[in-house]
């Protein structure tokens, strides 16, 4: 069987599939949706590319949310402390308002 051959078609028309402006049949773009060709044949006005976020299964992800076999916090006065560096007023300050006075000292 011999492949099908077709018309070159230099000055064929053809109709923008999305806005329906009329472009030689050349310059329409199929247009591409994950990766297959969805049948509209657009204007470069009116392609979209096929976005990579679209996509998706291509690339495996694995985002585990717990660990296996954790161990307690045997120190938890430390894993639960804050600890703050204030230039301005070092770790002692007083703070006068006209509501009154707030005082602040370190441990």
């Amino acid at each position: 069987m011999t492949a099908a051959r077709y018309a070159q078609g230099k000055r064929a028309l053809g109709m923008c599939d999305r806005c329906g402006f009329v472009y030689k049949l050349h310059e329409l773009r199929y247009e591409v949706e994950d990766q297959r060709k969805n049948g509209l044949r657009v204007c470069r006005e009116c392609l979209d590319i096929d976005h990579p976020q679209l996509r998706l299964g291509e690339i495996v992800i694995q985002d585990p949310e717990s660990l296996f076999d954790p161990r307690p916090d045997l120190d938890e006065r430390a894993s639960t402390s804050f600890f703050g560096w204030n230039p301005v007023g070092g770790l002692n300050m007083v703070i006068r308002s006209a509501v009154g006075t707030v005082t602040v000292q370190a441990d």
